[in-house]
């Protein structure tokens, strides 16, 4: 539970960081997008300032021809550009559809029917890459067809130029909201933290990798960010250098066929665009419709576990009353033990009514028995409905798996989709969009961000509701568990019941034979009486031996109690040495634990020896601990030695009862003080190289420190420091 505590305290944290470093990227990205509402502004600007220029007719006239063969040079170069990051993207989606054919074949075909879909949907999406790969190559052509034949080449326009810096702060923008949807995913609470609860089942090699997975996506975000305001200071210099243009008067004015020609290309690409436009809108149908699966198998999963809640909190409400029925019973039987011990007193006092007594008893004890049979039987019911609800919570552990199997799955479909959304934006971001679609886009963008965050937000706060009432569960099962009765505690308890049943009848079949032969000697000394009457014998002396065999008699059934309750003290210490040997046990394997706890604890002060300061904080720490340990030692050498006197007094009262020599219980009082002598040696053993080991490292340790503080560090200790701190270098590496 202290190792469930601390790290879901851990990853409390690292959400919290995560979340942080995600608002620092929130705004940057605000910030990436007013720079770049700036920068739309500046260009529709130059373009107003050039419509103007264009419009007079002095410009026109001024204007020369030289830099169009500049201008399509360029164009040819991106267009070029655009072809190749197409051919790219297209073997990757041929080496994705390998992979998937290879994963199909593979893969059973009773298993689940997304990799299908996937696959339809990729080869689709080839097929439609395919063609408008051959459409931008025969572009491509025609263009350097035009630029061969023409000598006046076509200029870089202002319009073209925006569109091109527009594309660009897309492809960031769209890698940033990737980037942040998959930070945001290891928030989602259908991952890891189901856990947990619990599942337990948060492993430190899974935080870790989490770990590291944050770190490296806060990285690759920060060196986006920086890469975006470069490419952002680039896009001002370049745009300060076409004003410098429009204003000296460089730019060339299109001819009529150049212009017609590209006006056309223009079309075509606009239509291009706008079919890989549906295709975006049919695949993030297809998103959506995946995501309202996943809705509805969590909302199914989340109503499945809280049916089990319910049936089991139900069970242990039963399982409790039982319980307490059990422990009524158990009561019960003991207030009727001990009416039969005064029942057996008053046998023994009355001799007239011994037949109608027996009879009594032997109904009694049938009772008696008949109600242990049904107090096991409850018992064995107990047990079994114990065992049934583990049954029950291994199918639901199994069950909360395979779920989170299948959502893994999901989320790697889901991925893939996204990896082929992003392909498809960046692909359809290289090429014009006219600006009341991208406003529209980036307003759609904006709108399913922010109803991702509020998705986020619920899941977030089901998974906290789910998660406090996982914990409360746990404490329940784990009160359920210590105030149950574990099964061996219990036989012990039954037998030890049993022994004594059965010694108390012994003793009670002893006494009634010594009642019978007390009665016989009655009798003889009753016809000695009669004789000695007959004899003319005294009634003093009669009276004398009457009174004689009555204090006999009540002296017996005085040892007879006496040793009862001395019996009992002995099992009840007994129980009462064996719970304390075993809370012994624990302790000692605590302190071990402790131990090695401050072993790591001193390796890693010696490594940061480097700073003194520091480690004078380290040394305050560890004697603090190092007090403590005494503390827990000096509290363990205490209750060794009364461990130690508890043998003492059993032999002691096993020596009076023997020496009484009524009833002496040498056999189980013998070996329970050997196996408690040999105990208390182990303990002491192990106390003693536990101490030994310690007082060792402790000597050690400060001897190395006084060296350190007074600065006469030997080669050896510099050696020892250098590879300590080596061991903690390859120890952060490796984890």
């Amino acid at each position: 539970m202290y190792d469930l505590q601390r790290r879901l305290a851990e990853t409390a944290n690292e959400k919290e960081s995560l979340r942080k470093e995600l608002e620092v990227l929130r705004s940057r990205f605000s910030l990436c997008e007013n720079d770049k509402e700036n920068t739309s502004y500046d260009v529709e600007i130059l373009q107003d300032e050039e419509g103007e220029m264009l419009e007079l007719p002095a410009a026109a006239e001024l204007l020369s021809k030289k830099s169009l063969s500049a201008s399509t040079e360029e164009l040819l170069a991106t267009l070029q550009s655009q072809i190749e990051s197409l051919t790219r993207k297209n073997k990757k989606l041929m080496e994705k559809i390998e992979v998937l054919e290879k994963d199909e074949s593979e893969a059973d075909p009773s298993e689940d029917v997304i990799p299908v879909v996937l696959y339809d949907s990729l080869r689709s999406e080839f097929e439609k890459l395919k063609a408008q790969q051959l459409e931008a190559q025969e572009l491509l052509k025609s263009l350097e067809s035009q630029g061969t034949d023409e000598s006046p080449p076509k200029p870089i326009s202002a319009e073209a130029y925006e569109q091109r810096l527009k594309d660009d702060y897309e492809k960031q923008i769209a890698a940033l909201k990737q980037a942040l949807e998959k930070i945001n995913c290891p928030g989602d609470p259908i991952g890891l933290n189901q856990a947990t609860e619990s599942e337990a089942d948060l492993e430190p090699e899974g935080q870790s990798n989490f770990k590291r997975w944050g770190r490296e996506e806060t990285e690759e975000l920060t060196k986006e960010l920086r890469e975006t305001q470069e490419k952002y200071q680039a896009a001002l210099a370049e745009v300060k250098l076409l004003e410098d243009q429009i204003e000296l008067g460089i730019l060339s004015v299109e001819d009529k066929e150049a212009a017609e020609s590209s006006s056309i290309e223009l079309q075509t690409v606009k239509a291009a665009l706008h079919q890989t436009r549906e295709e975006l809108k049919e695949r993030d149908q297809k998103v959506k419709d995946l995501e309202g699966l996943l809705r509805v198998r969590e909302e199914r999963g989340a109503q499945a576990c809280e049916e089990m809640k319910a049936t089991l909190g139900a069970s242990l409400d039963a399982v409790s009353k039982e319980k307490e029925a059990l422990l009524q019973r158990c009561t019960s039987v003991e207030t009727e033990l001990r009416e039969l011990r005064a029942s057996l007193q008053e046998e023994k006092e009355e001799k007239v009514e011994e037949e109608e007594e027996e009879e009594e008893k032997e109904k009694q004890e049938k009772k008696n028995s008949h109600q242990m049979l049904e107090g096991r039987s409850s018992i064995s019911q107990a047990l079994q409905e114990t065992s049934k609800l583990r049954e029950q919570l291994e199918a639901m552990t199994e069950q909360r798996q395979e779920a989170k199997a299948h959502v893994e799955e999901l989320r790697e479909g889901r991925e893939k989709l996204e990896e082929e959304l992003q392909a498809t934006k960046e692909m359809l971001a290289s090429e014009y969009i006219p600006r009341a679609e991208h406003k529209d886009t980036v307003e759609k963008l904006k709108a399913a961000f922010s109803e991702a965050e509020e998705r986020l937000l619920e899941m977030k706060e089901k998974y906290t509701s789910t998660r406090t009432e996982m914990a409360e569960l746990q404490k329940s099962t784990e009160v359920y568990r210590r105030e149950s009765i574990p099964l061996t505690e219990h036989v012990r308890a039954k037998e030890a019941l049993e022994g004594t049943l059965w010694e108390l009848k012994a003793k009670a079949k002893l006494v009634e034979q010594e009642l019978r032969a007390k009665s016989r000697e009655a009798s003889r000394l009753q016809a000695d009486l009669d004789e000695l009457r007959r004899g003319a014998v005294s009634k003093e002396a009669h009276e004398q031996l009457r009174a004689a065999s009555w204090a006999e008699s009540e002296a017996l059934r005085a040892k007879l109690s006496d040793l009862g309750r001395k019996h009992e003290r002995t099992c009840t210490e007994v129980f009462h040495v064996q719970r304390e040997a075993l809370f012994m046990k624990s302790e000692k394997q605590a302190a071990e634990a402790q131990l090695a706890s401050a072993e790591k604890q001193l390796q890693s002060l010696r490594a940061e020896s480097e700073r003194l300061q520091e480690l004078h904080s380290h040394v305050e720490d560890s004697a603090e601990l190092l007090k403590e340990k005494d503390k827990t030692i000096t509290e363990l050498s205490k209750e060794v030695l009364k461990l130690k006197e508890a043998p003492k007094d059993l032999s002691e009262l096993s020596s009076s009862a023997s020496s009484k020599g009524i009833f002496s219980p040498k056999a189980d009082s013998d070996l329970d003080v050997a196996t408690f002598q040999s105990r208390i040696k182990d303990l002491e053993q192990q106390l003693i190289e536990s101490e030994r080991r310690h007082s060792n490292i402790v000597s050690l340790y400060r001897g190395h420190l006084l060296y350190a503080i007074q600065g006469n560090m030997d080669e050896d200790v510099q050696k020892m420091l250098f590879q300590i701190l080596k061991m903690q270098r390859l120890q952060e590496q490796g984890r």
